[in-house]
């Protein structure tokens, strides 16, 4: 019976794990979501305390932690209104992707546009084509 538990524990507590992840991600983001919506500061020191209880609960630097970062950043730049990455498009489609960003964004909103560019420069491995893409997609935004 002792072999089952340990074997059970070792099998599903990953999952467990980064099931929690997940899960706190999604609430700080439908937190966020509704803090947005209200302008309410309870509603903002909410969030703040929720993410401080979760940065504390999934160990700050550990790959749950990682995960719930790199989620609640996705809902972040929804929240924001900064497009997702799509590395099939062509270099000029992601460089019209920036621009449009950069165009469309409000002051507060432009670091998201700079996100952006960030990963879609990411995304391009010939490093000419890079180069040409970082220039391009700098210099719509003046």
């Amino acid at each position: 019976m002792k072999k089952f538990t340990i074997i059970w524990i070792l099998f599903f507590l990953p999952y467990l794990v980064f099931a929690n992840a997940d899960k706190k991600s999604k609430e700080m983001c439908e937190c966020l979501k509704k803090a947005k919506s209200s302008q309410s500061e309870t509603d903002k020191k909410e969030c703040l305390n929720l993410r401080e209880k979760h940065v504390k609960a999934l160990k700050k630097g550990s790959k749950q932690h990682e995960g719930y970062l790199k989620s609640l950043n996705q809902c972040e730049q929804e929240l924001a209104g900064v497009p997702q990455v799509d590395p099939n498009l062509t270099t000029e489609e992601k460089t019209k992707v920036v621009c449009d960003c950069m165009k469309n964004a409000t002051k507060q909103n432009r670091m998201g546009c700079f996100k952006l560019q960030s990963d879609y420069a990411k995304t391009i491995s010939d490093s000419e084509e890079k180069k040409a893409f970082n220039l391009n997609s700098q210099t719509c935004g003046e």
